[in-house]
């Protein structure tokens, strides 16, 4: 996958994913469960390293059960917008808009690194 956008910070997604600092994308298409991906810090870039993902879910289906379970949007804004990689959920939704994407057509991907620069 094309991790290319940049945070608030101006720090790369590829870079925040190999420090563990982001372990959820949004993406308009569902990844397969168990399924593995390089992280790319471009397209036609080579991998930094890999990924697998270990939930998929609709982005509002997320957000609508947690709102359910814990009644506390906020706390689910921060925590998302966190492991997106961004400072804030208002960065996170910017970042959307600017790309004209809508949250409730994203996939919430969640992932994990399964190795790193060295293993490649």
């Amino acid at each position: 996958m094309i991790f290319i956008a940049k945070n608030e910070d101006d720090i790369p997604s590829w870079k925040l994913a190999v420090d563990g600092k982001k372990t959820v994308t949004r993406r308009v298409k569902p990844i397969v469960v168990g399924k593995t991906f390089a992280i790319q810090p471009g397209r036609g870039k080579f991998a930094i390293c890999r990924a697998r993902v270990t939930t998929v879910c609709l982005s509002m289906d997320h957000y609508q059960k947690y709102a359910w379970d814990t009644g506390n949007i906020f706390d689910y804004k921060n925590s998302e917008a966190k492991l997106e990689g961004f400072n804030s959920w208002d960065g996170l939704m910017k970042f959307l808009q600017d790309k004209n994407i809508q949250f409730k057509d994203t996939f919430r991907i969640e992932f994990e690194v399964i190795n790193n620069q060295g293993d490649l």
